[in-house]
């Protein structure tokens, strides 16, 4: 059984960390590029939404009976499978975790930019999955 509770108090987390992650989008260019702290605050609240959403898709895939996706790429896809998510977002919500595991391991230097100008379309698409997954919560009960 979904512990819906556990479920609710991770989304709350992703909302309020995405919602910080919008007032920091609204900075120019040069100004995050400029500034260590809005660029660590940011990487840190990318790694976190990202985190977040993850954790509730291994939640609710378990909570079908089905195997816990061995990546974070592979718990998007489990949800697309699930009909929870569409095939196209779910892809642009797993390309995220790229951009997470580049964030955490630092596989390479940085693209501040490409990080920068991935900020909108990534709240766009949370924004998106907090939607259809306050929808599958209803429809859970």
């Amino acid at each position: 059984m979904l512990d819906k509770a556990l479920v609710e108090q991770k989304l709350a987390y992703l909302i309020e960390h995405l919602d910080e992650l919008e007032k920091l989008s609204v900075a120019t260019l040069e100004e995050y590029k400029s500034d260590a702290i809005k660029r660590h605050a940011t990487e840190k609240l990318i790694e976190l939404v990202v985190g977040y959403a993850t954790d509730i898709n291994q939640l609710v895939v378990e909570e079908v009976g089905r195997s816990v996706p061995q990546t974070y790429y592979d718990t998007f896809m489990a949800m697309q499978d699930l009909g929870i998510l569409s095939q196209d977002l779910a892809a642009r919500l797993a390309n995220t975790t790229g951009l997470r595991n580049r964030l955490v391991h630092q596989y390479e230097r940085l693209n501040y930019e490409a990080v920068y100008y991935s900020l909108k379309p990534l709240a766009k698409n949370y924004r998106q999955y907090i939607v259809l997954l306050n929808d599958y919560l209803r429809s859970a009960s």
